[in-house]
């Protein structure tokens, strides 16, 4: 995922997709992305029938003049600490990517992806090309951007999703897309304007964890693999990356699927024994499958990221894992048992693989 380096500076066009709905919140959030000063554009139909699409065309055509990346932002996203310095540095490191700044909790592919590059200790997560492109917040260079927004001009607005057109447009076009890990952004509201059920949130949002300098120079990126793995409704998964739909509803239970990973559910269980002797019985079958999804992505990782990660990923691990566990426990597991010794299992799992197949020092 090697970057190309321009000549002229990165300039930035940046608007702020809008709807009316949300006007009371829009000067919160203006004011959480200064110095940027993103121009509104507004849902040019806001009583018609829900669209992001029917913005998002309007937004990827607003572009500056003399800008070199357009940058088009949603009106419920939240940035992190120094959102701009961290956008800037990312964006002069990869400047032909598309770069996102955020990626949802239990997408059944990208969350894997960003999992997997925080564990590999990555500075982003290629995303995948099948998968709806998270555009909480989103940049693209501006040539890019002006043929983007001519693609969505010609999708009927009924179509509703422009992250599901972004994606097939980048595939097109042949855009490496990325996600920054940690992730920039976070949701802001739990309610979409489509109405999207579930909560939402970033997948690695860590705002108090400074970012180390020259992190966003790292351009070595671990390209998706064959499979991702799920944890969803208490029950870990396993999902053919090729050849099944992206939103199937089920993935395959990991026991069965295990020997698609290249190892044996056996040993998962046994280096699992040590830790979970110190559940109680009915968190056991919760334990159970916690552990699994952090133990096959730590085994993933430890195979597939070259030089292997010394650490899993240090605190950033954790951050993952939180999100993992929160979105992944069934809503009566979540309101019945407390997640921090789940997620400290599940950190643990990782780093146990870590150490299981990379022959690495884990700390």
């Amino acid at each position: 995922m090697a970057g190309n380096s321009r000549t002229a500076p990165v300039r930035f066009s940046v608007v702020m997709m809008h709807h009316p709905r949300r006007a009371d919140r829009l000067p919160k959030v203006l004011a959480a992305f200064a110095p940027l000063r993103p121009r509104i554009v507004p849902d040019p139909v806001p009583d018609g029938p829900p669209s992001p699409l029917r913005t998002a065309k309007r937004a990827w055509a607003d572009i500056e003049d003399g800008a070199t990346h357009h940058l088009v932002l949603q009106d419920d996203a939240v940035p992190v600490p120094d959102f701009v310095r961290h956008l800037w540095e990312a964006v002069t490191a990869l400047p032909e990517h598309g770069i996102a700044m955020y990626s949802h909790w239990d997408s059944p592919q990208n969350s894997y992806l960003a999992r997997r590059a925080t564990v590999a200790d990555r500075a982003y997560a290629p995303l995948s090309p099948a998968e709806w492109t998270p555009t909480q917040g989103f940049v693209l260079p501006v040539d890019q951007a002006g043929r983007l927004a001519a693609f969505l001009t010609g999708i009927p607005d009924d179509v509703q999703d422009d992250d599901e057109m972004v994606v097939v447009f980048c595939r097109k076009q042949g855009i490496p897309v990325v996600a920054t890990v940690p992730h920039l952004l976070d949701h802001g509201h739990d309610e979409t304007i489509v109405g999207h059920h579930g909560r939402f949130h970033a997948t690695v949002h860590a705002p108090d964890l400074p970012v180390p300098d020259g992190h966003w120079r790292q351009r070595n990126g671990l390209e998706p693999g064959p499979y991702t793995v799920e944890l969803l409704d208490s029950r870990c998964g396993i999902r053919i990356v090729h050849g099944e739909p992206v939103e199937h509803q089920f993935g395959w239970y990991w026991y069965d699927a295990c020997p698609l990973t290249g190892l044996a559910p056996e040993e998962i269980l046994g280096r699992a024994e040590p830790w979970l002797s110190v559940f109680p019985a009915e968190l056991l079958p919760v334990a159970t499958e916690v552990w699994a999804a952090g133990y096959l992505l730590g085994a993933d990782v430890a195979r597939a990221a070259v030089p292997a990660p010394p650490h899993g990923g240090g605190p950033l691990t954790r951050a993952a894992v939180s999100t993992w566990v929160d979105s992944g426990l069934a809503e009566p597991d979540r309101a019945a048992f407390d997640l921090d010794p789940l997620i400290d299992l599940g950190v643990a799992a990782v780093r146990c693989a870590l150490t299981a197949h990379s022959g690495a020092h884990v700390r």
